[in-house]
């Protein structure tokens, strides 16, 4: 199974839909197609609050088709628990994936920021090995929520919280790859955290998940541009041990 990371795709862009973002859909969309681009995921931050997905679903639809690119629409949604339930408003339609995100650290009554997580474990009120496997447990629940997922950057909340990947034993990561692949959802290679590990996707890609690159910007003048991804991929080899 190849593990090779397109570079002339983005699965993480959001706009002003988001309310960090600044550029336009359009913009972004000009960006992409400058720099030569065949796939660009648009992907807007929700809550389930959010009321904002329509409009975005509707001005996605508005834009002009660019020959050869791809436009697809995403929502971001946390991960709110280890039973995987994702912060998304209901009645979701129009929507291409869904981004599944360690915004904050699922625990098993809901999400916890991560000091919390950190100040439990410097206490030890929680062993490092449970908080990986609460986090582990809630990606994995999430990816059997109906949809099609891409799991946007992750671990990226692992240092936050003072551990690393390499806190995530051998046999879990090979199981949630294995979910993964049963549920056709893909991996992201992010830009702005740089994670995961080409040791983690690389054991991914070889349950025969899907791993693509995503800038994970905020302005358009980021869109399909790859520093940190580039080097990440480069060391991706299937089979390679962590």
């Amino acid at each position: 199974m190849s593990a090779a990371v397109r570079l002339d795709e983005d699965y993480h862009v959001h706009s002003a839909f988001s309310d960090d973002a600044v550029s336009t859909l359009a913009e972004n969309v000009s960006s992409a197609r400058e720099r030569g681009l065949r796939t660009l995921c648009l992907a807007e931050h929700v809550r389930r609050d959010s009321a904002h997905v329509p409009a975005f679903v509707a001005a996605a639809a508005d834009l002009p088709a660019v020959p050869g690119l791809t436009l697809l629409t995403g929502v971001e949604a946390k991960i709110l628990d280890t039973s995987g339930r994702l912060d998304l408003p209901g009645g979701l339609t129009g929507i291409d994936l869904v981004l599944a995100a360690d915004h904050q650290f699922p625990g098993p009554d809901g999400p916890l920021s991560p000091q919390e997580v950190r100040t439990r474990l410097g206490r030890g009120e929680l062993a490092a090995g449970e908080a990986v496997e609460w986090l582990v447990a809630a990606t994995a629940g999430a990816l059997a929520r109906g949809r099609r997922v891409l799991l946007a950057h992750l671990f990226s909340v692992l240092p936050k919280v003072g551990l690393t990947e390499r806190d995530v034993p051998a046999p879990l990561l090979a199981a949630l790859a294995g979910r993964a692949a049963a549920a056709g959802a893909m991996v992201e290679v992010n830009e702005k955290w740089g994670c995961p590990s080409a040791a983690v996707l690389a054991s991914f890609a070889a349950a025969g998940v899907r791993v693509v690159a995503g800038t994970d910007s905020h302005r358009c003048t980021d869109v399909g541009v790859y520093d940190r991804v580039r080097r990440i991929a480069a060391g991706c080899t299937p089979g390679r041990g962590r």
